[in-house]
């Protein structure tokens, strides 16, 4: 038994040594990932800017709360070469979205708000079309972790289900109850919007109130 114990860790120490150790965000990194001619293209996105910033921007915490596993099973199911959710539901805006975080590492609180905003959409066949505040999510939900500074993505879902969240679209769009308020920024590159400051930015404060009469969608079961 102890022989079989040994090999394991030897053939993963093997396979852990015969990776390169590559610095990330450098140009060896970038070139490695190439070399595997997957389905993607590596590039560089920022440009003399310190690790410990993009690690701040990517703000899901791992170990969060489980959520229910469901198990289905679809015999006899042809899937599809290609399949394009924005082309197989025309009418929800909301899948050919994309939202800019800022200066904050709301990743957790954005994925879960325009998931949540494209099921709500797809799950009523476009007849209920909504923007999920993802500014509601990140400033009062205490149990999804640390706001700007990262979150969990299953307490997110929990939360959504059990109390809900307001309407709310991009920054100073006017959408919705509660807007994003963080400002877009552009993140150590060359652009038309203002440089992007500090590492992880402060948490806005969770309102219970909004400017336009509330519109407060509950979760639906998906």
């Amino acid at each position: 038994m102890w022989r079989l114990a040994f090999l394991c860790v030897v053939s993963a120490l093997s396979v852990s040594w015969a990776r390169p150790r590559l610095a990330p965000l450098s140009h060896e990194m970038v070139n490695f990932i190439n070399k595997a001619n997957t389905t993607w293209k590596a590039g560089h996105n920022f440009r003399d800017v310190d690790y410990s910033y993009v690690k701040r921007l990517c703000g899901t915490l791992l170990k969060g709360p489980k959520l229910p596993v469901m198990v289905q099973y679809a015999d006899d199911v042809k899937l599809p070469t290609n399949f394009d959710a924005r082309e197989q539901w025309p009418n929800c805006p909301t899948l050919k979205e994309i939202r800019d975080q800022g200066s904050c590492g709301s990743c957790w609180a954005f994925g879960a708000a325009e998931a949540i905003s494209d099921r709500i959409c797809v799950h009523s066949n476009a007849k209920v079309s909504v923007e999920i505040s993802a500014q509601d999510l990140l400033t009062c939900c205490d149990s999804c972790g640390m706001g700007c500074n990262g979150g969990y993505p299953s307490a997110a879902w929990n939360f959504w289900n059990s109390d809900g969240l307001v309407t709310g679209g991009l920054y100073n769009s006017h959408v919705g109850c509660r807007p994003y308020t963080i400002e877009p920024c552009e993140h150590h590159v060359n652009g038309s919007r203002p440089p992007c400051t500090g590492e992880g930015g402060d948490t806005p404060n969770c309102e219970d109130h909004c400017g336009i009469e509330s519109e407060i969608v509950a979760g639906i079961p998906m």
